[in-house]
């Protein structure tokens, strides 16, 4: 009989594991640790699609430890003509960013910047949450974009400085941390820098698909740029308070 009890218990702290272990998207639990998207040792699997209009095949390349990719010099399919090229990857990201505050940490340097972003485009850009770009290859929205430029980072959309953070991107890899909570019904987006904030604002959308890359056609707005990793850590649910008791 004893072994039966132990058998009893143990089979029950297997279930309560595997109920709490569970990150599946059918019962909308997400995993509690970082999930890997991208290891620069190789280069984007299938899980990853690319938006381009560049010729075959693409400037991409990885060493074994970061992945580049470039577009300066790269033509377009239309007319074999460089200064136009397109060429960013974006996937989905295996949990509900509608419900869930998230961390998106990355490594990257830029190599070069043909000319500096415009405004709502960027030769060297990430996407934290973006549309399917499969009808716009452009993706959007374009305030959920940072742009990399050579003497700053910012949100696509800003229109002046306070929207940017002025930083050396070419000296050495930095690690951008963009972080997406709620604060009451508003959703708050930060991004820090080697752990220090340099940008923020509110109402995000939530948006499972995450992408980088040069996503404008504007002549001469390239790019060329390395990536050690890119991870994600759905951060937990807030806390539900208990129900009220059975009316007496």
């Amino acid at each position: 009989m004893q072994i039966g009890k132990v058998t009893i218990q143990c089979a029950l702290v297997i279930l309560f594991i595997s109920i709490n272990a569970c990150h599946c998207t059918v019962c909308g639990v997400a995993q509690a640790g970082p999930m890997p998207m991208l290891n620069g040792s190789q280069l984007p699997d299938k899980d990853w699609l690319v938006s381009t209009n560049g010729v075959t095949s693409l400037d991409v390349t990885t060493n074994g430890n970061t992945f580049t990719l470039n577009t300066i010099g790269v033509p377009r399919t239309i007319d074999q003509l460089p200064g136009k090229a397109v060429m960013w990857f974006y996937r989905e990201v295996p949990f509900n960013f509608k419900k869930l505050g998230f961390s998106i940490e990355f490594t990257l340097k830029v190599h070069e910047v043909e000319n500096p972003h415009n405004f709502n485009d960027a030769g060297i850009m990430f996407y934290g949450s973006t549309i399917d770009p499969s009808g716009n290859f452009a993706g959007g929205p374009r305030g959920q974009m940072l742009f990399f430029d050579e003497g700053f980072i910012g949100w696509g959309d800003a229109t002046d400085k306070t929207q940017m953070f002025e930083m050396d991107t070419t000296d050495t890899f930095h690690t951008y941390t963009l972080t997406v909570d709620h604060k009451g019904r508003a959703r708050w987006a930060k991004v820090y820098v080697d752990g220090a904030l340099a940008l923020q604002r509110n109402n995000w959308e939530g948006i499972p698909r995450i992408g980088f890359g040069d996503m404008t056609n504007d002549v001469g707005v390239n790019g060329r740029f390395s990536i050690r990793d890119i991870i994600v850590t759905p951060h937990p649910r807030p806390r539900i308070p208990p129900s009220r008791g059975a009316p007496r």
